[in-house]
């Protein structure tokens, strides 16, 4: 069961990528952080899966949280129908962000898989890495001390803005 979902994503995620050119849209980053930010929210207050939608959206526009959480819901079946390799593969571009947390839980999730799925599963997160990475997406991924005056530092990946305060995003047309 779980080789044939692996088979069929594949063909999916190789067909979504052919010839595909995204869309530049520049947006400022008060707007595009005012919306993230309310869907984040969502994400924490609701279960009925109303966040999918936003968290897709921006989970497109390459930010890891919205990754992480979309893997999560695919996972879980939250907001969308369940489906373990779109999970996977969420929780695998997310994990540019290099969260040990995420590392831990995606390797229990993946502990089990074939040699031949997890190559699979590689293959189509890096697929999806060209769409929605943080390198594809124009966001800038560095080590940051999360508090002042802390010595302790994390991998947090952002949105670049430009010297006008805005972000850019790319969109790809979806395939059917």
């Amino acid at each position: 069961m779980i080789k044939k979902i692996f088979l069929v994503a594949a063909c999916v995620c190789a067909l979504q990528v052919q010839a595909q050119s995204g869309e530049k849209v520049s947006m400022s980053s008060s707007a595009y952080d005012g919306k993230y930010k309310a869907a984040l929210r969502m994400a924490e207050h609701e279960k009925s899966g109303k966040a999918f939608e936003p968290m897709l959206e921006y989970a497109k526009y390459g930010e890891k949280t919205a990754q992480y959480l979309v893997g999560t819901y695919y996972l879980a079946g939250i907001g969308t129908e369940p489906n373990p390799t779109e999970g996977l593969v969420w929780l695998g571009v997310a994990l540019e962000q290099k969260i040990p947390d995420w590392q831990r839980r995606y390797d229990a999730l993946t502990a089990k898989l074939s040699d031949e799925q997890k190559k699979m599963l590689a293959d189509l997160t890096a697929e999806r890495k060209k769409l929605y990475g943080a390198e594809a997406q124009i966001m800038k991924c560095r080590l940051e001390a999360p508090q002042i005056g802390s010595n302790m530092r994390q991998f947090v990946c952002a949105k670049v803005r430009d010297s006008n305060q805005r972000v850019t995003v790319v969109k790809y047309k979806e395939q059917a």
